[in-house]
């Protein structure tokens, strides 16, 4: 196999079909960006698009804008938006509240559908918040259920799934590793063995081709500040299955989720669809920067966008071997490109300092113990020179051994 050059990167990216969209994005100048798994970019139109919604839709408009706007119905109208990203029918998605109380809420619909069967299966490697709520969801439920917790390197989940498991919590893609569980295989599985399943796809949404609905997922839930550029902090989203959402009840029953809000009754009676799941007032400043993100949605093929994040991280790793292989590094990712998300970890014994060091250069990944370095790979705005000049960068701190200094060992809160 022939020497990598950076004109090899520069020609692809002279090809590439997703180049003009780097364009919508506020990039800063010589930063090369690999943490939009965890805080995607500010795209250039959520600027002008927030600025009409203070100033004229809440500055001139004020309380007439829930109508005139149609502020009051953003939960469903971005969450059919986002269906068309996930294979969700219209109906089955709405964006409310934030991805770890979302998923308090289907999990515990999922687990009031499941009265006779007192097992809950998850991963230990699954993100941490996710298993938090499952704990807190049993515990409110009387701590009824068993958790069953699978080892990160099994991954034969099917076999653990038997009469006794009421519900399935995984993530699609694992946070650190980046790897793929199979939804199809594993949903017509639980099925099968009578459970329903609730996915994460956090991780995977924005990035990659999905298909809830004919996969015949129960539950999902996921976020919109990474790949799908939403803010930090924007909210959440949920998924339920269109054969169960007039089956299921939630814990959150706040005004929003009511047949009629507006009658203010005194009962509570809950929406016979998705709105069921919405519990308090819209934050619509959020709402209004996620409308704009998913704009740049609108004319990408997922498929492209999953071709061209496979092709990044390929790159990636053909060339960390090329100029990095004496240095240690590990790849903790699948090596094979079907079974990895669009992310590349590489683990190394020293890996707080040296990302710390690289994000000094302007190269901005992220860490994640115990000693994890993280490239998010986001193909609406990542140039494949970018992966060239990260790369060099790090053989270049590596062979300086910039990373030593004390000033890379400082933690901060995130990392």
């Amino acid at each position: 196999m022939n020497k990598l050059t950076r004109e090899d990167f520069t020609r692809l990216d002279q090809i590439d079909p997703l180049a003009e969209v780097r364009d919508e994005f506020t990039l800063p100048q010589d930063l090369i960006y690999f943490d939009g798994n965890s805080l995607g970019p500010l795209p250039k139109r959520t600027i002008n698009t927030l600025e009409t919604m203070i100033q004229k839709e809440w500055g001139d408009g004020l309380i007439s804008s829930w109508n005139k706007e149609n502020w009051i119905n953003m939960p469903r109208v971005l969450g059919n938006k986002i269906a068309t990203l996930i294979g969700a029918k219209s109906g089955e998605v709405v964006v409310v509240d934030s991805t770890s109380v979302n998923l308090f809420k289907v999990l515990t619909s999922a687990l009031l559908l499941s009265k006779n069967r007192r097992n809950i299966l998850s991963e230990a490697g699954n993100f941490p918040s996710d298993l938090y709520i499952l704990e807190s969801v049993n515990k409110m439920l009387g701590e009824s259920y068993e958790r069953y917790l699978i080892e990160e390197s099994d991954y034969e989940i099917d076999k653990y799934i038997d009469a006794s498991t009421a519900v399935v919590m995984l993530s699609h893609v694992n946070y650190k590793t980046g790897r793929i569980s199979d939804i199809k295989r594993i949903t017509s599985v639980a099925h099968e063995k009578g459970a329903l399943v609730i996915w994460d796809i956090s991780h995977s949404v924005g990035v990659m081709p999905l298909d809830l609905h004919n996969c015949g997922v129960d539950f999902a839930v996921g976020c919109t500040y990474k790949h799908l550029n939403g803010g930090p902090g924007a909210p959440g989203f949920l998924y339920v299955h269109n054969s169960l959402i007039e089956k299921v009840s939630q814990p959150l029953t706040g005004w929003m989720g009511h047949i009629q809000p507006f009658e203010f009754a005194a009962d509570y009676q809950p929406a016979n669809d998705i709105g069921k799941y919405i519990c308090g007032t819209p934050p619509i400043i959020a709402y209004k920067a996620i409308e704009s993100s998913l704009a740049i949605f609108e004319d990408v093929s997922m498929k492209v966008v999953r071709d061209k994040s496979i092709q990044l991280s390929e790159m990636m790793i053909r060339l960390m071997q090329q100029e990095c292989a004496t240095f240690g590094f590990e790849l903790f990712s699948p090596r094979n490109a079907d079974q990895r998300g669009s992310q590349v970890s590489f683990a190394h014994n020293n890996g707080f300092s040296i990302m710390q060091t690289l994000i000094s250069h302007g190269v901005v990944g992220d860490f994640r113990e115990p000693n994890i370095l993280r490239f998010g790979i986001s193909p609406l705005y990542m140039r494949y020179v970018d992966v060239w000049d990260a790369v060099i960068c790090l053989r270049q701190i590596m062979q300086t051994d910039e990373w030593q200094s004390e000033q890379f060992n400082q933690r901060s809160f995130v990392t």
